[in-house]
């Protein structure tokens, strides 16, 4: 019997760290380890913790060093387990979560990493109305997945798996991919490197309570996302420029990603990220330029034509290009509603309530309820 192992970063959690263990505790398959490690919280969360007797919980303290050296703290001390859970201190598991993803591993040896699908709850453990801002980001970035873009495209619209909480994986792998410093996108790193690997799956089963409250890292303002985002796609450009030249699925999967990229709805930026290119590689010198541009010759795409499968097509290609043609339009446009969807959703964030009230009283200007402009 393979050993299951849930690992629980927590810090500063007090009002939720007890709902996250015992839906652990809950789960229709036993786990064999619950490791939590603490990351100098100040509240009452440890105390919390002790008060479970469960001999299957493991406390580690450590001063503050943020989440991503929590998560690689906790899996470390997995030591035995075949598979690890995630789940942070103020998420909540669906009592099948571990046996559906499990037997999903078990019975998918390519996959390293599952995610699921996710509700959204609130502070009180409430589920989130449909109208709630970030219920409807989430509903629109979910709403990717019924396009037929790739899994890493989906991720390069928009990070939809949303949490470290939503991943469930083997040890192995968890251990050569330790989680990076980021403070808001350790989770999306390691989702693309593993999707671009295609090691990733995804259940389209609702097995996760992402809670929604004041401290969340998703209530952050746009330009640390931003910042944050442009890095993450640096590094994550430096970790595979190794293997590109040995693997053309690679290129072709990062190609593929960063065509949807440039229609992000999160918080990355592809107009601010070209200019970024542009600065590091005004640092480079002629010479290493040239050496750069000889080595990406050498990859087989470099010596046909981008168009060469459109060129003398007979009646039969015509109508499978056409297709083509088609589909791509028809992604285009959702990927532009979906970027509508967004705008408008941001617009509604930026507005204040007394012109939300006038709208809805059919009055067209603030100035026409006594308030002024802000």
């Amino acid at each position: 019997m393979k050993q299951i192992a849930v690992v629980i970063p927590l810090y500063n959690h007090a009002a939720y760290i007890g709902d996250a263990i015992r839906s652990v505790l809950a789960q229709t398959q036993r786990v064999d380890k619950i490791v939590i490690v603490d990351d100098g919280s100040t509240d009452d969360s440890v105390e919390i913790v002790r008060a479970f007797a469960e001999s299957r919980i493991e406390l580690y303290r450590q001063p503050n060093a943020g989440a991503h050296v929590a998560l690689n703290r906790g899996i470390e001390n997995a030591a035995g387990c075949d598979y690890v859970a995630i789940l942070n201190s103020d998420d909540v598991f669906a009592r099948e979560r571990i046996s559906k993803c499990v037997a999903f591993l078990d019975e998918t040896p390519a996959i390293d990493v599952v995610a699921t699908r996710l509700k959204l709850i609130d502070s009180t453990g409430s589920g989130m109305a449909p109208s709630d801002p970030a219920a409807k980001w989430f509903a629109a970035a979910w709403s990717i997945r019924a396009s037929q873009l790739d899994l890493v495209e989906q991720l390069g619209v928009a990070n939809f798996v949303g949490s470290t909480s939503n991943l469930i994986g083997r040890r192995t792998y968890f251990l050569k991919h330790p989680f990076r410093r980021y403070r808001y996108a350790h989770d999306y790193f390691f989702l693309l490197d593993c999707a671009l690997h295609d090691r990733l799956a995804l259940l389209d089963d609702e097995l996760l309570s992402y809670r929604v409250h004041s401290a969340n890292t998703i209530s952050a303002p746009p330009e640390k996302l931003v910042r944050e985002l442009l890095e993450m796609n640096m590094d994550l450009l430096t970790a595979l420029a190794p293997e590109l030249a040995g693997s053309p699925n690679l290129r072709r999967a990062l190609a593929a990603y960063h065509r949807a990229a440039w229609g992000n709805v999160s918080s990355f930026r592809a107009d601010v990220f070209v200019s970024l290119i542009a600065y590091a590689l005004a640092e480079c010198s002629p010479d290493q330029m040239q050496s750069h541009i000889d080595a990406v010759m050498k990859f087989s795409e470099a010596s046909e034509f981008p168009n060469q499968a459109l060129v003398n097509l007979d009646d039969s290609q015509t109508q499978i290009g056409a297709r083509l043609a088609e589909k791509y339009s028809r992604l285009q446009g959702e990927l532009r509603q979906a970027k509508a969807e967004l705008s408008a959703l941001r617009k509604g964030w930026r507005e204040s309530p007394w012109l939300r009230l006038g709208r809805k009283l059919g009055i067209k200007s603030a100035r026409e309820i006594g308030r002024p402009s802000s």
